[in-house]
């Protein structure tokens, strides 16, 4: 394994080496009836890097030699020169013991690992150098789950005490931005991802009751935001 974690790359410093390498999306899609998915990775620096990719299950913390997932990567680590790209694919060999009902949830790690000064770029100068990792949404979604861009509508937001509780009644992640009063108050002071067919609670960042109309805010597939509104029960 190259890396075990993410990792900063110290050569006294500065000026400092941002991330390069662009991932085309925002959150991946694998339908349950491909094989396959592809995923681009392009490099816009003029220098190459390494990428190292691997799936999680949630926890950020646990490094790729301990993390077993039904998905296979290929390449999990390949060099990407200047100005140039790398195509990702990910295989799902078989769907023994995944879901049939509704969507699963991992993460999708990217590492950028940059080249080693030469020896003429290092001399007379402090460089720091850093190993940045992405982390992006990775999504398992059987076929016959029906209409996704229509499942923010379906939320149920009632009150419970001080908490708002906000339940997911579709099969599909949601991933709530924003929900904000009528007068566009701010209710949320976080993110929060909405899981299938589960309840989720939150506490408001400002006062609320029942009967209060609301905007939410959320991501589609594409990752854009679109607003649903909605009413508090």
């Amino acid at each position: 394994m190259l890396l075990r974690i993410i990792s900063i790359l110290l050569i006294i410093s500065f000026p400092v080496s941002a991330n390069n390498i662009i991932v085309n999306g925002t959150r991946f899609i694998f339908p349950s009836n491909e094989k396959e998915i592809t995923i681009q990775l392009n490099n816009t620096a003029d220098r190459p890097a390494v990428a190292q990719v691997w799936l999680d299950k949630g926890d950020a913390r646990e490094t790729p030699d301990n993390i077993s997932v039904p998905f296979i990567i290929t390449p999990p680590i390949s060099r990407v020169d200047g100005k140039s790209g790398q195509t990702l694919r990910i295989r799902l060999p078989n769907r023994n013991g995944l879901l049939s009902d509704r969507e699963q949830l991992w993460w999708l790690n990217l590492l950028e690992i940059p080249p080693t000064p030469t020896s003429a770029q290092a001399h007379g100068n402090n460089v720091l150098q850093l190993a940045i990792r992405s982390r992006f949404k990775f999504i398992y979604r059987p076929t016959g789950l029906g209409n996704r861009d229509a499942a923010p509508e379906l939320l149920v937001l009632s009150k419970q005490g001080e908490e708002l509780a906000i339940n997911n009644p579709t099969p599909f992640y949601i991933t709530i931005t924003r929900i904000l009063h009528a007068d566009n108050k701010p209710l949320l002071g976080k993110t929060v991802v909405a899981s299938p067919l589960s309840t989720t609670r939150v506490t408001p960042i400002a006062a609320f009751k029942s009967g209060d109309h609301i905007l939410i805010n959320n991501v589609n597939d594409y990752g854009s935001t679109v607003s649903v509104n909605s009413q508090i029960k």
